[in-house]
């Protein structure tokens, strides 16, 4: 039994990490591992969380937080319903921001927020509070994995159905494209690349009743036949396909691009990115603290939740001109800077088993342009800058122990005098 659970959520954990990585950069290794984590996360997440999301209806626009009513409470607790059973699941509400789904076959848009702003980077995933290397298997625990997982999937699908919103003006609304052998004709791949984004979005944020009525191809007549990630589901013919996608189309296509326009609204976003660190080396008792290698010009390898926002640097403030220009320098170029901390807190820290240190950044990240390689295929290029020069470092995922700030305004470099 003990097997069979941890299996689960170690499922569970991985769909989360892959499904927020961007997919041109994970080679077909990560590609078939996504996939499959996908498929996992969703059989199991389509039961229970579609009671979750759609117990808050409504048309609303934009990311709001959810609330209680007028006496709002620090628990917030949403009612699952499922045909075997009710379960009441309690969580804080300043962990989410919630972005409301405009119609109730899909699903909320739920993630993890910090000081308001969408928290991306380097998410809590849930794991044991006292020990960070361990899965947290309580039943709340994996439904915030499922929310969460879904919820930056969403978002992801979202910003780029807006980045491409050229290319749903060219989307054929009464056929399926299909890629014509030679000469690449700009119209046809603009077409066919955004109704493969819409078709991804559709499956992954459907309710379980959109993707049997889109999805399925129910040759027994239970009603229990393969969900597949095509028009009419597994080997449906060519009219099938076809007729799904367009009836898909004429119902939510026009109703999804509204909803896009709440994701990178004018081409930028606003974040709380956030890197997971270590110090580098011993303390150091000459200058009072430990070297912390700041992950801005190279993001760390395992940075999870769309990195794709956050993968080039593009200074705007003095500030992060000077830390860039000081990091093209071949003795400055790990970018090792000074956190200070007194000696007994830092013989404190390193005793605590309960430890995972947390990076924060305020940034802004801008879309740039598309990659034109290949135009069937979905390649977005985005710069990110800070908004603040006040970086802040907590020790656990949840951000909610702070040991202290770097400032970008007056860094000390290792090596310097």
């Amino acid at each position: 039994m003990i097997r069979n659970c941890s299996k689960e959520v170690l499922w569970l954990t991985i769909g989360i990490l892959m499904m927020a990585m961007p997919q041109p950069v994970n080679g077909q290794f990560f590609k078939k591992l996504k996939k499959q984590a996908e498929e996992k996360i969703i059989k199991k997440a389509d039961k229970r969380v579609d009671d979750i999301l759609n117990g808050t209806k409504g048309a609303g626009q934009g990311p709001s937080t959810q609330t209680g009513g007028t006496n709002q409470t620090d628990k917030k607790t949403i009612d699952q319903n499922t045909s075997k059973q009710t379960t009441n699941i309690s969580f804080d509400d300043s962990e989410y921001l919630v972005y409301k789904s405009p119609d109730p076959v899909f699903r909320d848009i739920v993630i993890q927020k910090f000081k308001g702003l969408p928290r991306f980077g380097a998410i809590d995933a849930y794991m044991m509070r006292d020990n960070p290397k361990k899965v947290d298997l309580s039943k709340e625990a994996a439904e915030k994995r499922n929310l969460t997982g879904l919820g930056y999937t969403g978002f992801a699908h979202l910003v780029r159905i807006h980045m491409l919103n050229e290319h749903f003006k060219a989307m054929d609304r009464t056929a399926l494209t299909q890629q014509t052998k030679g000469k690449i004709i700009d119209k046809e791949a603009k077409s066919s690349l955004a109704q493969k984004v819409l078709k991804e979005f559709a499956f992954d944020m459907g309710t379980d009743a959109l993707k049997k009525e889109y999805f399925m191809n129910d040759w027994s007549g239970t009603g229990k036949s393969a969900l597949v990630r095509e028009w009419g589901g597994h080997q449906a013919d060519d009219f099938t396909e076809n007729e799904r996608y367009v009836t898909f189309v004429e119902k939510y296509l026009d109703i999804i691009l509204k909803w896009s326009e709440d994701f990178f609204a004018d081409g930028s976003e606003d974040f709380q990115l956030v890197h997971a660190i270590k110090f580098q080396g011993q303390y150091d008792f000459d200058k009072g603290g430990f070297w912390v290698r700041l992950p801005i010009k190279r993001p760390p390898l395992g940075a999870i939740s769309a990195v794709e926002y956050f993968n080039e640097f593009a200074p705007k403030a003095p500030y992060g001109h000077a830390f860039y220009n000081k990091t093209e320098q071949v003795e400055y170029i790990n970018g090792d800077v000074l956190f200070k901390m007194s000696p007994d807190k830092a013989e404190a820290l390193i005793n605590d088993k309960s430890v995972l240190l947390q990076l924060t950044m305020k940034v802004r990240s801008v879309f740039k342009d598309f990659d034109t390689g290949n135009p069937f295929v979905y390649g977005a290029n985005y710069t990110y800058h800070f908004l603040d020069p006040i970086l802040e470092l907590y020790s656990d995922a949840q951000l909610t122990r702070k040991i202290g700030e770097i400032n970008l305004e007056n860094l000390v470099y290792k090596g310097s005098n």
